[in-house]
């Protein structure tokens, strides 16, 4: 359903067929005396053939009688056809198979070549299945067909001079397949085609220059394949592009000022190319662009770059991630984004300061400024933005206290402080540890977890207990700074709170007992510090490694030696016992061996004394 409705609103012209056709499906009952075309029954039975198994609720049977109009996923409709057989101006009506919804049935095997026999179809969706192999030249003999949906099967070989036939298709989506080659330069007959999509196959070459005649086109989709060249369409005849997807290929040379004429543009994601210069000014024209990912390019000057886009706004998720190399993060000259969400500039080597116009973003969800080489101190102002629930600051050099702000983000504490089902238009990636490798992939930023991450700076001061008041945060990282004092017992307020890593700073004192309550957390570390004291075994901590606990020479009891001089722990007080007892039962034998082999050995050492004396 969740497909289905994707395409109609894709292809709104679709959306007339689906109403008449999907929502009001012809049956036999309504036609007694009507069934689907022999022709099309048997189209239908070699395409069940083609398969390594049946489908339920077809009835295998080449039987005029039987009615494939009320099978599962076939859908008709009604025909005239001429009679030569009756009166003159008269006609007669017939059924034919205009739809095919086989979406999600878990069909394995070929497309059998049997499908083009089915001239009346306009609407053929096998996505999510596992069906293998070339697609026939057959299927390109469907003239009618209006959509076509293959995604997420095994589909190989190329796409093929075949797919120029298809002169009605709206929609296509070929995603997720193994398809290889270039893509075919024909889509200059495809003048009513609104939605392409061939995501995560292995297709090579640069962009065919016919996309651009495809004036109707809404979404282009080209997102994970190895095709390469520069960006060269022309972009002032595809003023109806509402989301273009060309990310993790292998595109070079500048981002074209041309797009900046796609004034519907919502969604834009170029990330991870070879493509360099300068994020175009003309982009303050495109008011409608709400998604934009750069990321992994080697894009320059960031204060350009920001000035052009904080006019842009209705800009929701900017991601800049791996640019402007070296260059220092501008303090002065924006304003700010009143409308973003999303804010990630990081691994750029960055130098400056967190800049304060940041907290005009009063929409702001999520910001990433991790692995930079900013200074300074985090803004006050950012503990007032009402929305943050993700901040990562982490790999900089940032130093002072942790700002008393921040333990009052109202999104920590408070749902009603969420955007609610926010998602973009392209996954956010967030690294998992802290070699900046391995990544998380998450579709919807709503999803990341809560995160404070103020990792590897040079934070001072004492652990604020107020930080105990953010309930809903999930991750709390402040390893590698130089936080001294105690572990607040307040930090068990966290009640949500899943990684909590305090390792390699200055804290000194004990582990609260009180941190046994977090009975969600699956990862403890406060290893190099200064800690003493007996080490918490209950809830969680039973689950805790060594490593947890390392570097602190004053912790006692499991992993370390005993809390108390004159209690041994049981396993020692055991081993001491049992030693003990074996030196006692040993020991009337040892004074048995001496006594008896003592008076030898002095008689021995007379004797020898004696023939010495002789000699």
């Amino acid at each position: 359903m969740k497909n289905l409705l994707k395409v109609l609103l894709r292809c709104p012209f679709y959306s007339i067929f689906f109403l008449f056709s999907f929502c009001y499906p012809i049956h036999a009952a309504n036609y007694q005396n009507l069934s689907c075309t022999l022709n099309d029954l048997r189209a239908l039975l070699r395409f069940s053939n083609g398969l390594d198994s049946g489908i339920d609720g077809w009835r295998m049977h080449d039987d005029p009688s039987v009615n494939c109009c009320s099978w599962v996923g076939v859908r008709c409709a009604l025909f005239s056809v001429s009679s030569p057989s009756a009166a003159a101006n008269s006609t007669d009506l017939s059924l034919r198979v205009v739809g095919l919804d086989l979406a999600r049935r878990s069909l394995k095997g070929i497309l059998s070549n049997s499908i083009g026999e089915l001239d009346r179809l306009s609407f053929l969706n096998l996505s999510h299945n596992s069906f293998r192999g070339p697609l026939p030249q057959e299927l390109f003999h469907l003239r009618r067909l209006e959509v076509l949906d293959l995604a997420s099967n095994n589909f190989t070989g190329e796409l093929g001079q075949g797919i120029r036939n298809l002169a009605s298709l709206s929609y296509l989506d070929v995603s997720f397949n193994g398809f290889t080659g270039s893509i075919p330069n024909t889509f200059n007959h495809l003048q009513k085609l609104e939605s392409f999509s061939a995501e995560s196959n292995s297709l090579v070459g640069q962009l065919p220059n016919s996309l651009s005649s495809c004036s109707m086109l809404r979404l282009l989709n080209l997102r994970n394949n190895s095709l390469d060249g520069a960006i060269n369409l022309d972009f002032t005849k595809l003023v109806h592009l509402v989301q273009l997807d060309l990310g993790w290929n292998q595109f070079h040379g500048i981002i074209p000022e041309s797009l900046s004429l796609c004034r519907a543009l919502k969604v834009l994601n170029l990330a991870r190319n070879h493509l360099y210069g300068q994020i175009p000014r003309r982009f303050r024209d495109l008011q409608a662009l709400s998604d934009l990912s750069l990321s992994n390019n080697s894009i320059s000057n960031i204060p350009s770059g920001l000035e052009t886009l904080q006019e842009c706004r209705n800009l929701t998720v900017l991601v800049l991630t791996m640019n402007f190399y070296g260059e220092e993060l501008p303090i002065s000259g924006i304003q700010g984004f009143q409308n973003l969400r999303v804010l990630v500039v990081a691994f750029c080597a960055l130098t400056g300061t967190v800049p304060t116009w940041i907290v005009n973003s009063k929409e702001l969800s999520l910001l990433d400024l991790s692995w930079n080489h900013l200074t300074g101190g985090i803004p006050v102002g950012l503990g007032c933005l009402d929305f943050l629930f993700y901040l990562d600051l982490s790999n900089n050099s940032l130093s002072g206290e942790i700002p008393m702000s921040i333990t009052k983000l109202k999104s920590l504490s408070s749902e009603s402080f969420w955007h609610a089902g926010s998602s973009s238009g392209f996954p956010l990636f967030v690294w998992r540890n802290q070699t900046g490798t391995g990544q998380l992939q998450y579709k919807k930023y709503t999803n990341l977890p809560p995160t404070l991450d103020l990792s590897y700076n040079m934070m001072n001061g004492t652990m604020r207990k107020e930080i105990g008041n953010l309930r809903l945060l999930q991750v709390l990282d402040l390893s590698r700074n130089n936080l001294s004092g105690s572990i607040p017992d307040e930090l068990s307020g966290m009640l949500n709170l899943e990684k909590l890593d305090l390792s390699f700073n200055d804290l000194s004192g004990t582990i609260p007992s009180s941190l046994v309550k977090l009975n969600f957390l699956s990862s403890f570390s406060v290893a190099h510090n200064r800690l003493h004291g007996q080490i918490p075994t209950e809830g969680q901590f039973s689950t805790f490694p060594r490593s947890s606990f390392e570097g602190n020479p004053g912790f006692c009891g499991v992993f370390f030696f005993f809390c108390n001089s004159t209690i041994m722990p049981p396993e020692l007080e055991q081993n001491d016992r049992e030693g003990t007892g074996l030196v006692i039962k040993k020991l009337p034998l040892a004074i048995g061996f001496i006594a008896g082999f003592l008076p030898t050995v002095i008689l021995f050492g007379k004797c020898w004394g004696y023939y010495n004396k002789d000699d």
